[in-house]
């Protein structure tokens, strides 16, 4: 149990720097330095005034300097890792891939929260995400040859890495390409400009994203994430449509929905499935 609270804990400090990330990154920023300091008016703000899930409470949800409101994105991103970790606790402990589906779902959280603010990825996260993801897969690569000598059956986690790599974002690129084309030729019929400015499907840092989902869940599941999360967009299209809202669709949440669903119960669908 004392575990469990740690990890919770341990979560919830990783969320509060997810929120400097989510910040400064945007505005190519340095998440290291300056201290965390209050957006509206620049006052530094204490360590305790910065305790993951308890300030934002104590505080009113107000900046103690200013007395501006204080998102409740940030006690959301706090609360959402703290979970996270947990649940990766409970189903790994603190072995390899605790931390390498951690960092994995640190990232979509990140990854989300500023497509839904700016509606576009800093190309440097997705990168990132895939570069990781190699280096896990290698280590876990290691850990395989290593205990067993020599690999005789199956498939190493370094080349199923790639493949799902590959596979990611071949996948994302095709289905962006015939959406671009579709849209062309639907705003060419129309003989109109389109409402919104929108020329484009998807944007190239989702093609990134999925490329960066296959390096850590591997073909098969990248196939559930791909197909699962139209189904979580869904419940956005038509709130946008009754509410007669913008329609243009920050993406990535819901593939972020999508890859943890497949990480979650991706093998009992497959399974369901016959694949």
């Amino acid at each position: 149990m004392i575990e469990r609270i740690f990890v919770f804990i341990l979560g919830g400090c990783v969320g509060s720097f997810l929120n400097v990330c989510i910040w400064r990154i945007p505005q190519n920023l340095s998440v290291v330095k300056p201290r965390s300091y209050c957006p509206h008016c620049h006052a530094m703000i204490g360590w305790y005034h910065n305790i993951p899930l308890v300030s934002y409470w104590f505080l009113r949800r107000r900046c103690k300097n200013c007395g501006q409101p204080i998102a409740f994105t940030y006690f959301l991103v706090e609360l959402i890792t703290a979970f996270l970790f947990l649940i990766l606790y409970v189903q790994y402990g603190f072995g390899l891939e605790f931390f390498k589906f951690g960092f994995l779902f640190s990232l979509l959280i990140v990854m989300s929260v500023i497509d839904i603010k700016y509606h576009a990825l800093p190309e440097t996260l997705a990168l990132s995400g895939i570069a990781a993801g190699i280096l896990f897969s290698a280590g876990e690569t290691y850990v395989v040859v290593h205990d067993r000598f020599f690999f005789s059956s199956g498939t190493l986690p370094i080349i199923e890495s790639f493949e799902g790599l590959v596979f990611g974002l071949g996948c994302m690129y095709l289905f962006k390409l015939c959406g671009d084309l579709g849209i062309r030729y639907y705003l060419k019929i129309r003989k109109k400009e389109s409402v919104e400015g929108e020329t484009e499907a998807l944007g190239l840092g989702d093609v990134d994203f999925l490329g960066m989902i296959g390096v850590f869940l591997g073909i098969h599941l990248t196939v559930v994430t791909f197909f699962a999360a139209p189904f979580f967009a869904l419940v956005y299209v038509l709130w946008a449509l009754c509410l007669r809202k913008s329609h243009v669709l920050p993406y990535v949440p819901y593939l972020s929905a999508a890859a943890f669903f497949s990480f979650l119960w991706g093998q009992k669908v497959l399974e369901f499935c016959n694949l």
